[in-house]
């Protein structure tokens, strides 16, 4: 049996991380056969994060790379529906969510003040007053630091919002009419699209971010309809 280790579930989504969220729903989609075993400290992961998986022994981290090896080795067929076309698509689709829009997703939830402050207390509240104060800085500063480096935190919070809309839109655009980002099939795709959007669309931590994503319908209706068919 393949073990999932991963955040807690929690704040009305199965996992308050995209990436987390992402690759669990890709196991529900695919067929494949899993346990979970709940963490808070990724510095027990193999690279430092979460979510990985326990395949006979194996540790296997990152979403993306955990994905590939379980569609190379189980033989799953999630994406044998897909034409050239489709895959080039779903790609797209897979980087636009994973390596950009989760980016203002951490923006606004880690240093955004209105959202730093749920997040804050959210994930660090049991540790009591005393570390809370010491170590949230902390945390919020190596945060900081990444999004530095991957650049969002040099911009005004204005042009972020920007940015978020055109993601938000171009995500509607490519859905068009279809059901599914793998059209009338849920793909690979749909499951980083759902780790992402969901946390936005459902998830009870509220940012200018979430607000804006659920004014989007043709993405509030997707997430119910993924939910119903990955999560029911």
């Amino acid at each position: 049996m393949i073990r999932l280790y991963q955040f807690p579930a929690g704040f009305d989504v199965p996992n308050v991380s995209p990436f987390c969220l992402k690759l669990e729903t890709f196991m529900r989609l695919a067929g494949v056969q899993y346990q979970v075993r709940a963490l808070r400290d990724p510095r027990k992961a193999p690279k430092g994060k979460l979510p990985y998986i326990d395949f006979d022994g194996e540790l296997i981290a990152d979403s993306a790379i955990i994905q590939r090896v379980l569609t190379e080795r189980l033989h799953l067929e999630l994406d044998q529906h897909l034409d050239a076309e489709a895959r080039g698509r779903a790609v797209a689709v897979t980087r636009l969510c994973d390596d950009h829009l989760y980016w203002l997703l951490v923006y606004f939830r880690w240093l955004e003040p209105e959202g730093w402050q749920q997040t804050r207390q959210a994930f660090f509240g049991h540790l009591g007053p005393a570390l809370l104060t010491l170590i949230t800085p902390l945390i919020q500063r190596r945060v900081r630091a990444d999004l530095s480096a991957q650049g969002f935190a040099r911009h005004e919070r204005e042009d972020l919002l920007t940015f978020a809309r055109e993601d938000l839109q171009a995500l509607t655009d490519l859905l068009g009419e279809a059901p599914f980002f793998g059209g009338d099939h849920p793909c690979s795709a749909d499951a980083s699209a759902y780790g992402v959007l969901a946390n936005l669309v459902f998830c009870s931590l509220q940012t200018p971010l979430n607000r804006l994503a659920r004014e989007y319908p043709v993405l509030v209706d997707y997430c119910q309809r993924l939910r119903a068919v990955a999560w029911a």
